[in-house]
Order: structure tokens, then C-alpha cells, then sequence
């Protein structure tokens, strides 16, 4: 829907921008001599396929061009142009598949590279694809289609100078390619225009202040498609900064599923879930029905108008905003995109809870540049922006490299099945299911993954989603390999610059730094000689408790007393003296462990006294095991709440979708008890073992079992209760 909303507003601004175009001559014909030394496409007649292609009927075409490539097999031009068709119906395994026979025929060639880089950009890997081109450069840099492919990378790459160079060449070469044609009318034409204008205005002091006004309010209208945004509101000029509280969003104490923003509008005020991968505003049907909001004429259907946003200090103008009929998570109103606030430098400071909006570097000229490096964007990295989305280049367990949405609206980081089979030994078990209160099952992959980008580490990151992007894939425009969700970033200070497509997460736990991408073990002595206090048997409430998973196997054969074990936190939880946020490690070491071979017994004793609180690595954190439960195959890994918050319907995550997931089914931690506490000692799903907390060596919590062998497998969650030492 919003790639609708998108098209629909740059139709209006091209309308829009008629009634000044007298102001001067602002889009002048492309003259012959600006491509240099490329000659021009000749001209001919179209064939059918070629007809059908440039009206946009790609399933004909394909039929078409297929039917000559039969009757002339290998043929380069047929086989590219049926490559193009493939790629603009989403078919990029065919389309890979013709690129290959390209380069198999002639590995050199201009054509054959071309083909290559442009099935690159499909895939998902902009930086081959730009290394692809640069070979094609060198070899013929009087490709047409070549300089197209750069210019859509550059886009990509926030370099929209170079981009509007690239296709002035690419024009200049073969005005005729319909895709090319199609660029330089929708980048280059618009952007003469608001340089003409701009230039007009300049040298006309005697303007009349209407003519003035409108020629202004129509460079606004027109600069966004010189550019790449998403945004559906019309942006008044605005206060220098500001800074906006959010309110974090909890269905219950232990959990935290996002952080909202108060939004005006003017029948009342609604608390929209932010997020990063999220266009414009979202809200609930009753939610605009509260507010008589209406369609109006013209609009994409789903949608409504909104005259007034107001946002603190801030206001937006004539937006279109979407409605769904679907619940948002944790009775939420809707949400809002962090888009809405892209000509502002843009800090999202989730453990401060508030949003700060600071000048972006000066621009001299009106038209969008290429990037900027400026002071204050020092320590940014580079990532590419596509409509809503920042899209991060992540190494994953330091094999593959492949983008991932910043995407703070799911609840659960997600990852294709090709790449995260691509980079884990496992073969057989490849994932845990985890069971929804609407009844559908997810799947949550086994291992845990290490994910990479610029100067941040996340290491060991467990209950990853399994998630085929499809939708993201269709709206970028190519393959996306993943979303690094809420899960991730919760914890993470991000600073968001959508202008220049620069990006810098912080985190003040060293354990995400770069040079520390693995835990070492501690060699503290343990001391066997303190005399081990009474187990308090009383019921405790859930919510009282720490609740963490097992991010990898834990198998008492293969430990020895002293080595250091780590876990996950499942949830939030605080304290006065310590706050846990999701996916903090706790620290524990093995006191004794055994597995005999063949005949006996197994145990494995541990003791968890560290873990990374907010703000404070490795403190010091007393902790006692008091329940165990192994997830089965009905219920799932059911810590875990809220799997997959809302999405904007059509962009990317579907709110009828994602509504159904809110919350996991909770582990019965004392059956025949009272609701919601743990019985201590407790151990579910795993026959034949017991718990015994405190009668370990050195008073540590003792794990035994008859079989003879002890196997914690990832996703077990361990109830911890926080202990106060005396001094």
C-alpha cells in the first residue's frame, strides 16, 4: 500500500508544479553531446515483445522474448531483454539463470557483466554488483544499461548527484530503454525543474509574493522525488530540534514489546508504537473512527486523510494514513515510522526512553547532493535506504555478508532459511516451533548467530525467527536477507541520518565492541567451604523471577568444573541495583559435572553470579536456579512474548499477520499451584531429571538425571531468583 501512496503523491506534485513552469525554462532537451564520446542506440521499430515491455506487460513479454529465443537460441539481446522481463516479475532465479549463460558464452563481454551486476542488485548485494560494474566500465563505458544499474546503486548509496549523472549518460546513450527512460523522467526531468525554478526565483526580486509562494511550495513538492523518502505527510518547515519522550509499551512487568509516541490529532491524541521500518502512521480502525478521520477522493484505498499531525512541537500537514482492521499488539493504537522525522538527524535512545531531532548538516545547494561528511556525522557508517528502510550490510558468523532491515517494529529478529543455513553446521533439528495464542506455529532457529556491522558485534544471538522477507523483497525492489528487530536494538542507542543513508548504533556494554566477538571463560577458584543457607520452598511470583534461555548446548560430558557458561536474559527485569534488558548475558560456572559413557548417573552443578546490567558489565549479580523447562513441540520456546509486532499492511509485515503473534504460551512453573509463580525446584519437559537448588558443591543449584547423559539444548529456560548476599 505504501509504494501506492508514494506513486499517488508524485503524481500530485508533478501536477502541482505546472502552473509555475513559465517561471523559466527549467527541463531542457538533452542535448547529443553530453554523453561524450558514447554514440547514440539507433533508433527502430519495436518488436511486439519490446511493446509489450515498455507498456509494462512483462508476463507478455516473457512469453514473447522466450518464443525467440527459441528460434534463436543463445541469441544475447533476446536472452537479456527476457532477463529483464524475469527480473521485473520478481523471478530472479530465472533471471540469475539467463545472466550465467551470458557469461558462460562470453565471460568478458560488456553485455554478459552487465547482466551480471544487474541480477546482483537483485540478489541483495549492491557492493558486487558496483564491483561487477566497474570491470564493465573498463571494458565498454558506452553501455547504456550499465550507467542505468550504477545510477540505481547510487540511489541506494543516498548519492543523488551522481545518480542524476549517471543518468544523463545512460539517457544520452539509449533514450529508447524504457527503463532508462522511465529513470530520467522521474529523477533528472523534475530535478532541471526545481533548478530552474530555484534560479528563477533568485534573479526575480520583483516577484510577486503569491507567485513567489507557489513557485516555492513546488520545489517542496517536487524535491522528495529527486531523492529517496517514503513519507506521506506534507513536512512543514520546523523548529531546529527537539527532544520527545516515548513511553515504553509493556503487556506485563517482565516484558517490554516497544516504546510509543504520543501523537495530536485533532479530535484527541493516540500513543503509536515507533518504529524503524515503518512508513508514515498506522492506526486502528477505531482509532479513526474516534476521530471521523474520512477517505478522500483519490487516495489508495485503506487509507484516510488527516489534515493536522501534531507531534510535541511539531507539525505535519495533509497526510495520508493508513487503517487497519486487525488489533495492534498490546492494545496499541497504531504506529508511527521513524521516516516522519527524516530531515532531522534523528537519535533513538531506547534506554533513556526518548527520541531527540537535531539539525542535519547545511546543504548549500537545493537539489539533494551526494552524501555529506561533516563533523557531526563522525563515527556514522554507511547503509543503503530504500523507500522506509535502512538496510544495514551484516556478516553473519563472519562467512556471509547480506542485508538486513533496522527494524524495531518485530519483536524477533528474523533471518531467511538460505542464510542461515549457509552459515550453521546444523543439519538435522534446524529449528524449535513455537505456538501463538491464534494457533499458528513459527518456527525459531536452534542456533545462535553472530551479527556484524561497521564497529558493532552482537554476539551470540539466539531466538532468531525463521521469516521469508517476501514482502520487504517486493517493496525494496530486491532481496533482504533479514531484519535485526526489536530483540537487538531495544538495548542500543541508534542515530538515524535517512538524508545522507548513515546510520551509528551505540551500546555502552563493551561485550558488543569490536575485538570482543567471544566470552572468555573465568578462572575464579571456587570456594566449597560456605556453609549453604535453607531453600525457601514457598511458591514465587513469575514475575519476580529472572527468566533466560539456553543460547547453545550445554552438555555436562563436555564441561569441567571452572569453566565459565552463559546465558540469555528472556525478558526485561530490574531492580534498584541492576536492570536486565532482553538478550543481556548472565554469567555462571560449572561447579561439577559428570556423564558417565555407558552405566550411571548424570549432574551437572552451576552457579550464576555475574551478568551485563545496563550500564555496568559484569556486575557482580547473585542468583539462584529454582526452574527448568525444556520446550516441546506444542508449546515452543515460551518465554518468548509478542513474536512479531505490526507492521504498516502492505509494507512489509502484515498487521492481520503479525496480530495473531502477540504472546507465547506460559510454561506451567507449578502445576496445581498458584497461577503465575514458580514452585522451586520446579523442571518441566524433561523426564527423569530433578533440581535441587543449593545442594551443589559451593552451595550452587545441582542438576541431576538417570540417564547418562545431561543436554541442555538451546531455547531451555531457566527461572533465576535474584539473591541478596548479607555483607
Amino acid at each position: 500500500m505504501r509504494q501506492v501512496l508514494c506513486c499517488h503523491r508524485a503524481i500530485l506534485r508533478l501536477r502541482r508544479f505546472s502552473f509555475v513552469a513559465a517561471l523559466a525554462v527549467v527541463a531542457p532537451v538533452f542535448a547529443a553531446g553530453q554523453a561524450g564520446v558514447c554514440p547514440a542506440v539507433a533508433s527502430h521499430t519495436p518488436t511486439e515483445a519490446e511493446t509489450a515491455y515498455a507498456e509494462g506487460h512483462y508476463q507478455k513479454a516473457e512469453d514473447l522474448f522466450g518464443g525467440a529465443l527459441v528460434q534463436k537460441p543463445g541469441d544475447p539481446v533476446l536472452t537479456a531483454a527476457l532477463m529483464h522481463a524475469e527480473l521485473h516479475l520478481g523471478e530472479v532465479g530465472l533471471a540469475a539463470s539467463l545472466a550465467n549463460k551470458m557469461l558462460a558464452a562470453d565471460p568478458h563481454s560488456a553485455a554478459s557483466l552487465t547482466a551480471l551486476a544487474e541480477v546482483e542488485l537483485h540478489q541483495g548485494q549492491p557492493w558486487a554488483a558496483m564491483e561487477t560494474l566497474d570491470a564493465v566500465e573498463n571494458a565498454d563505458p558506452c553501455v547504456a544499461r550499465a550507467h542505468w544499474v550504477r545510477s540505481r546503486l547510487l540511489r541506494l548509496d543516498s548519492m543523488y548527484a551522481s545518480e542524476r549523472v549517471e543518468l544523463d549518460k545512460a539517457y544520452g546513450i539509449d533514450p529508447g530503454d524504457p527503463d532508462i527512460r522511465s529513470s530520467w523522467l522521474g529523477v533528472v526531468s523534475p530535478a532541471r525543474q526545481v533548478d530552474g525554478v530555484a534560479q528563477a526565483l533568485a534573479t526575480m526580486k520583483d516577484l510577486d509574493a503569491e507567485t513567489r509562494q507557489k513557485a516555492e511550495e513546488s520545489i517542496r513538492s517536487l524535491l522528495p522525488m529527486v531523492s529517496e523518502t517514503s513519507q506521506t505527510c506534507q513536512v512543514l518547515p520546523a523548529i531546529a530540534s527537539t527532544v520527545l519522550p516515548l513511553q515504553i509499551s509493556a503487556p506485563d512487568p517482565k516484558h517490554i514489546d516497544g516504546y510509543r509516541l504520543e501523537v495530536k490529532f485533532p479530535q484527541g491524541s493516540a500513543k503509536l508504537t515507533i518504529d524503524t521500518a515503518a512508513s508514515g502512521i498506522y492506526v486502528s480502525r477505531q482509532l479513526a473512527e474516534l476521530n471521523h478521520f474520512e477517505a478522500r477522493a483519490g487516495d489508495p484505498g485503506g487509507t484516510v486523510h488527516v489534515d493536522l499531525v501534531q507531534i510535541g512541537p511539531l507539525e505535519f500537514r495533509d497526510c495520508i494514513v493508513g487503517v487497519s482492521d486487525a488489533p495492534f499488539p498490546n492494545h496499541g493504537d497504531g504506529s508511527i515510522g521513524t521516516d516522519m522525522f527524516a530531515q532531522y538527524l534523528i537519535t533513538l535512545d531506547h534506554p533513556a526512553a526518548k527520541l531527540t531531532l537535531a539539525p542535519l548538516p547545511v546543504q548549500a545547494a537545493v537539489l539533494p547532493g551526494d552524501r555529506m561528511s561533516a563533523p557531526e556525522l563522525q563515527g556514522f557508517a554507511p547503509v543503503y535506504h530504500r523507500r522506509q528502510f535502512l538496510l544495514a550490510p551484516v556478516t553473519v558468523d563472519g562467512k556471509v555478508r547480506k542485508l538486513f532491515v533496522l527494524d524495531s517494529g518485530i519483536r524477533l529478529s528474523a533471518m531467511t532459511p538460505d542464510v542461515a543455513h549457509s552459515v550453521s553446521n546444523t543439519k538435522i533439528g534446524f529449528t524449535n516451533p513455537m505456538q501463538t495464542t491464534a494457533g499458528s506455529t513459527v518456527q525459531i532457529y536452534r542456533d545462535s548467530f553472530d551479527f556484524a556491522y561497521a564497529n558493532l558485534t552482537l554476539t551470540h544471538q539466539s531466538g532468531v525467527l525463521e521469516f521469508e522477507p517476501s514482502a520487504i523483497d517486493r517493496s525494496a525492489g530486491f532481496e533482504v536477507a533479514g531484519m535485526l528487530g526489536f530483540d537487538m536494538l531495544h538495548s542500543l542507542v541508534l542515530h538515524l541520518d535517512y538524508r545522507d543513508g548513515l546510520v551509528k548504533l551505540e551500546s555502552a556494554n563493551p561485550e558488543l565492541a569490536p575485538g570482543n566477538r567471544t566470552m572468555l571463560p573465568r578462572t575464579d577458584a571456587v570456594d566449597v567451604a560456605e556453609a549453604c543457607p535453607t531453600l525457601n520452598t514457598s511458591s514465587i511470583p513469575l514475575n519476580a523471577t529472572i527468566e533466560a534461555k539456553v543460547p547453545n548446548l550445554v552438555d555436562a560430558g563436555h564441561l569441567k568444573p571452572g569453566k565459565e557458561i552463559y546465558v540469555t536474559a528472556a525478558t526485561e527485569w530490574s531492580d534498584p541495583e541492576c536492570i536486565l534488558h532482553q538478550g543481556a548475558t548472565i554469567y555462571g560456572r560449572v561447579m561439577a559435572a559428570s556423564a558417565p559413557k555407558n552405566t550411571g548417573s548424570a549432574q551437572l552443578a552451576v552457579q550464576f553470579d555475574h551478568a551485563d546490567c545496563v550500564g555496568q558489565d559484569k556486575k557482580k549479580l547473585a542468583m539462584r536456579l529454582i526452574g527448568l523447562a525444556v520446550p516441546t513441540g506444542d508449546s515452543g520456546d515460551s518465554a518468548l512474548h509478542s513474536v512479531l509486532p505490526t507492521e504498516i499492511q502492505g509494507r512489509g509485515r502484515q498487521v492481520s499477520q503479525t496480530a495473531a503473534m502477540l504472546e507465547g504460551m506460559d510454561i506451567p512453573f507449578n502445576a496445581g499451584g498458584p497461577p503465575n509463580t514458580v514452585h522451586p525446584g520446579i523442571v518441566v519437559g524433561m523426564p527423569g531429571a530433578e533440581l535441587e537448588p543449593l545442594k551443589g558443591p559451593g552451595c550452587s543449584d545441582r542438576i541431576l538425571t538417570s540417564e547418562h547423559t545431561l543436554r541442555l539444548g538451546p531455547g531451555t529456560v531457566l527461572v533465576l531468583e535474584r539473591v541478596i548476599t548479607q555483607r
